[in-house]
């Protein structure tokens, strides 16, 4: 049982990695220069980029990555102005990833939270893998939307072995990025996380305070 407790972390650990991961890497698009002032007065305008090979509609947008054994990168598909990447660890074996980012609940998700939430991500892994401790994750999700500053809180579910499973909420402040907003966190809990089997999930972005534990 432990393990498949586990494997219930990994599932939204990437998820939220992609959502509210840390965005501290090196060469980080996301993070504005300190030695640039003029960049963040920019910042309005810039346009969150769009991931390479994604399909998009009007209801989503979605992407399918292939997670390599020696770690890596993968863009958030872009939507309703909301985007970014993901710098995951070492994946043993190589596995494939779904993701579909919208902005409404098109799919008739179930309402984790208060309100409407501004952002969801769906996921699908292929298979069992384990995620290695070689590299930091990293990333995050930026856009105009998200208001420096304001709290954002994101609730989860996963669906392993046909059990669903609800994750503790928590919340966490947005700071400021080159395309906006960006909520960060979590980057970095992707390491050392097993996934024994093939899982789905997904993540709700909300505006606001809505748990008492903090990302």
């Amino acid at each position: 049982m432990s393990r498949i407790r586990l494997s219930f972390r990994g599932l939204l650990v990437i998820a939220t990695a992609a959502l509210l991961a840390a965005c501290a890497q090196h060469g980080d698009p996301m993070l504005p220069s300190t030695s640039i002032a003029t960049q963040a007065l920019a910042m309005p305008d810039a346009k969150v980029p769009k991931c390479k090979g994604q399909k998009t509609t009007k209801e989503y947008a979605s992407l399918t990555v292939t997670l390599s054994t020696e770690g890596g990168s993968f863009c958030i598909p872009r939507f309703g102005g909301f985007g970014g990447t993901v710098n995951y660890p070492s994946a043993n074996p190589s596995v494939q990833l779904q993701l579909i980012s919208s902005t409404s609940d098109y799919d008739n998700l179930p309402q984790l939270g208060s309100g409407s939430a501004i952002f969801y991500l769906q996921l699908a892994i292929s298979g069992a893998t384990q995620f290695g401790a070689n590299t930091s994750a990293g990333g995050g999700l930026t856009s105009k939307d998200i208001v420096p500053g304001d709290a954002y809180t994101a609730f989860g579910e996963a669906i392993v072995y046909g059990f669903k499973y609800h994750f503790t909420p928590c919340y966490t402040i947005a700071t400021k990025g080159t395309y906006g907003g960006v909520i960060g966190g979590l980057g970095t809990l992707l390491k050392d996380v097993d996934i024994p089997a093939k899982a789905s999930g997904f993540v709700e972005i909300y505006s606001g305070e809505q748990s008492s534990s903090e990302c």
